[in-house]
């Protein structure tokens, strides 16, 4: 289920970015090999920000994850879910180019403001 910005109340793009992934990434069963992917590394998909994403023609997917230990993940998973990239990134302005929403996520996760 993903919401347009008229209907969440959100003026900024980049907020909306990363809510509408996260929402994804929790709910959608288009994600369920990839929160299940999450699980085997420790990580539960309801406390995990999907801060940015790219989705590949052979349904790979590039992304960034901010995890509830305040962890920011670089991931590439493949069209199975398996995990072919996982690496810590401690500074996220190193993203920005590729990423523009992960410092909005990573405030949103600071405030609280995605449970």
């Amino acid at each position: 289920m993903t919401l347009s910005m008229r209907d969440s109340g959100v003026d900024d793009p980049l907020e909306q970015e990363v809510r509408e992934l996260t929402d994804l990434l929790r709910h959608a069963d288009s994600f369920e090999g990839l929160r299940g992917a999450l699980a085997e590394r420790g990580v539960i998909a309801s406390e995990t920000i999907l801060a940015g994403l790219i989705e590949s023609e052979d349904e790979s997917r590039f992304g960034v994850l901010l995890v509830a230990t305040g962890e920011c993940i670089l991931f590439e998973a493949n069209q199975a879910d398996s995990f072919t990239r996982w690496e810590r990134v401690d500074d996220i302005a190193s993203l920005k180019d590729r990423f523009r929403a992960v410092s909005v996520g990573r405030s949103l996760q600071r405030l609280g403001r995605i449970p």
